[in-house]
């Protein structure tokens, strides 16, 4: 990403699945050890397949994806994205868990992730009622925790072993740190 390209922060719609899932499948497949996803079993979700993230059936808000866009040649291009998911239980209703911070290789350091968190955190603030975002981080990627941090997160837990990775190098694991924000 060139220096000095904003990148443009809004919802995803239908049209732009074909793209998230393109970003998704990159961002699984470059980083196993930050979802519990895993890029083998997704690559053959079809783009459709992820409508109900962006919450168009949400009478009261709080679900939704956002991207990051950025213009290239005339054309936006989707270079990173987040996610907000609203709790559906009538106890819960006012959490939600931001999930799947993911932002291409060549336009980190540039902001778009801090971009994304901000627009999702002020988006959550005008969903009906929402109290609380969520997250589960893997612990030993420190940018992204403190990433949270200067949004505002504070951890309250760590899960030990949360995400199991078998590969050519044998069997790891990685820790996830619990992290909210009150609204």
């Amino acid at each position: 990403m060139p220096e000095g390209t904003p990148a443009v922060i809004r919802r995803l719609g239908p049209a732009d699945l074909a793209a998230y899932k393109n970003l998704r499948d990159e961002a699984l497949r470059l980083h196993p050890e930050a979802f519990t996803s895993d890029h083998a079993s997704q690559q053959s979700r079809t783009p459709e397949s992820y409508l109900g993230r962006l919450g168009l059936a949400e009478p009261l808000g709080g679900s939704f994806l956002l991207g990051a866009f950025i213009t290239e040649k005339g054309k936006p291009r989707l270079v990173g994205s987040v996610g907000l998911e609203r709790e559906t239980r009538q106890k819960t209703r006012h959490i939600s868990w931001l999930i799947g911070l993911m932002v291409l290789p060549t336009s980190t350091g540039h902001g778009v992730g801090r971009a994304l968190v901000e627009g999702c955190i002020a988006e959550a603030r005008r969903a009906d009622r929402l109290q609380l975002i969520t997250l589960s981080v893997t612990a030993s990627s420190l940018r992204v925790v403190r990433l949270y941090e200067r949004a505002g997160f504070v951890r309250y837990g760590l899960l030990p072993r949360a995400v199991r990775l078998v590969d050519e190098h044998g069997e790891r694991y990685h820790d996830k740190a619990q992290m909210m924000l009150v609204l």
